[in-house]
């Protein structure tokens, strides 16, 4: 007489295999977004763009409208939240892109950030006030940010400010410190906020070194832009998600009724 629980574990690892398969099969599906009949496009630098990143232009079903490109021959821009940025580099693998701040001028001696140029902030299913409710595409992944604020006496017992002398003038002292966050708790009591903006990955581990950086260190960090996640939501056309639900329920019931064979035998 053969062994009942060897049996048993059989079929329960042949389920499993099944429905890894299917679940491997599905998610495929989401993250390509379907055969959806758009091409690989080309935007600035950019080569071989695709879902779920669409052109001006381009029809409805193809890409999603939140990661719409504006396209120069050498520049693609997108615009989060009150900010343009422009996108330098998409890794798919990943699921993110990297993104620089279009009126952060690094050419300049003196660059700071707009102060209404906020990108969104959080995860996906938790975002934090900034973000619209229930928003969860084009949120910044980067570990970091730089804090600016405009103080009205010198800062004398804060190590974590870094004085910007080519932003300060008399009665006005301009510093800029990093944090995971830029919080009022940060401030001091006759400082105002003045700006802020994300730079790096969530992978970055420069903190310590951060924590010493100059401004003028701070501000070569920020040139390099930062992360912003996707995938988003994937709404499928009727006739695809029939499809794929048809196949979905054949594949199901094929399976169910293989187990059921084989546990009355």
């Amino acid at each position: 007489m053969g062994n009942p629980g060897a049996f048993h574990h059989s079929i329960t690892l042949q389920s499993f295999t099944v429905f890894f398969l299917l679940a491997v099969f599905v998610a495929d599906y989401h993250v390509q977004g379907g055969d959806d009949g758009c091409s690989l496009f080309s935007c600035g630098h950019l080569r071989d763009i695709s879902y779920p990143f669409r052109r001006r232009g381009d029809p409805h079903e193809c890409g999603v409208e939140e990661y719409e490109l504006g396209c120069t021959s050498s520049k693609a821009t997108i615009h989060i939240n009150t900010g343009t940025y422009y996108v330098t580099a998409i890794n798919y693998t990943g699921s993110y892109f990297w993104v620089m701040d279009t009126n952060f001028n690094t050419s300049s001696s003196c660059p700071l950030p707009l102060w209404n140029h906020i990108p969104y902030f959080g995860y996906y299913g938790d975002t934090d006030s900034v973000s619209p409710p229930g928003f969860r595409y084009l949120l910044t992944q980067s570990s970091y940010e730089a804090c600016f604020c405009n103080c009205s006496r010198a800062v004398t017992d804060n190590s974590r400010y870094k004085p910007v002398a080519c932003l300060s003038a008399n009665n006005s002292y301009v510093y800029v410190w990093v944090s995971g966050s830029c919080v009022v708790e940060d401030l001091e009591p006759y400082c105002g906020y003045l700006a802020k903006i994300p730079f790096r990955d969530e992978y970055s581990s420069y903190w310590r070194q951060l924590q010493n950086a100059s401004y003028a260190e701070i501000t070569q960090h920020i040139s390099k832009g930062f992360t912003v996640q996707f995938p988003v939501p994937v709404y499928l056309e009727p006739s695809a998600s029939e499809q794929l639900r048809k196949n979905i329920n054949l594949c199901l019931n094929n399976s169910i009724s293989y187990f059921k064979e084989q546990i009355s035998g």
